[in-house]
């Protein structure tokens, strides 16, 4: 089972505050979180670490991986649904990937 907590389930702050959003995943594997914004009406986006270094941290705890994606000085383009997913990496353990995503939001 493969299964990924997100918190806050939602999250309403003031104009120019940060916020910060969790995911957890219960166990460690060959596994990078991948989050995505969807704003009303429009297809999800995604963000990788890479692409968003400065907003995105991967910590692994003893059993469990978080990742935590900041917001920082937010504006109202940042209103949407945010959601994390497990991305396998198949370069680095191609027989650990299961063949269905897990999804949380």
């Amino acid at each position: 089972q493969y299964t990924l907590d997100q918190s806050p389930s939602f999250l309403s702050i003031q104009e120019r505050t940060h916020a910060d959003l969790n995911c957890t995943y219960q166990k460690k594997t060959f596994y990078n979180f991948v989050w995505f914004k969807q704003e009303p009406g429009k297809g999800l986006v995604s963000f990788q670490k890479e692409e968003a270094d400065k907003n995105f941290k991967e910590l692994l705890g003893k059993e469990t991986v978080y990742s935590v994606f900041h917001i920082s000085a937010s504006h109202p383009g940042d209103s949407a649904t945010y959601f994390c997913a497990l991305h396998c990496s198949t370069l680095q353990a191609p027989a650990a990937c299961p063949t269905t995503p897990s999804w949380a939001s």
